[in-house]
């Protein structure tokens, strides 16, 4: 048994995984559905795979190994699709779909010995969620998402009337009911601050509303 190469594939592995955590937690800080779990294990699968692929099949002629390398990025494609939801025009997920799958080109970069560039790859991904997250929020600063809890369904209508009442524009409207209370989420775009501020009393004001958010 080499040693000296078990440790260098464990060595991977183990920066892998903190590279995965690392990118997944700051999807998992702004609460997005793929987090530091699942990110660490695309990371982790993708390294050990390329492992795999490099030193797994010395004794098989004529291998070629850029073969698994092409599965991996392939099949990292089907994971992402299942983050991807369009509802009402508004498409979610799209940023975390993309850093699941740069995620796993991560992680076959440390499976291919190359640490240098894997650790700077994750350090961009980082930096560049963040950043951007917070160049969204300066270009979106007049649109609002709206999560609000009642135990009362003619909520929704209040909410809605007033809404058609004062001519808000609104968008990604979404209703669900679990364990006896209604969840009413949906976005948005006061034409000024005293609207927004309007709309917040009138929320207030509702004895039915248990909670809500404003983010």
């Amino acid at each position: 048994m080499n040693w000296d190469l078990n440790f260098n594939l464990l060595l991977r592995i183990f920066l892998s995984c903190l590279s995965g955590y690392a990118i997944g937690a700051e999807r998992a800080s702004k609460n997005k559905s793929a987090g530091s779990r699942t990110h660490t294990i695309v990371c982790l699968g993708s390294c050990l795979a390329m492992i795999i692929s490099k030193y797994g099949f010395y004794d098989v002629k004529d291998y070629d190994a850029a073969r698994v390398a092409a599965q991996i990025v392939s099949g990292i494609g089907f994971l992402g699709a299942g983050i991807i939801f369009v509802k009402n025009n508004d498409v979610t997920g799209l940023t975390t779909a993309a850093g699941i799958w740069t995620t796993s080109i991560v992680g076959m970069s440390f499976g291919a010995g190359m640490y240098f560039l894997a650790i700077i790859t994750t350090s961009l991904i980082i930096i560049l969620q963040n950043f951007l997250h917070v160049a969204d929020i300066f270009q979106k600063h007049d649109q609002f998402n709206i999560l609000i809890q009642s135990y009362d369904s003619n909520v929704v209508g209040d909410i809605d009337e007033y809404i058609e009442k004062n001519n808000i524009a609104k968008r990604a409207y979404n209703l669900k009911y679990k364990e006896q209370i209604y969840y009413l989420s949906f976005k948005i775009y006061p034409k000024n601050n005293q609207e927004m501020t309007d709309f917040l009393n009138h929320i207030e004001a509702n004895p039915s509303i248990e909670e809500f958010k404003v983010f």
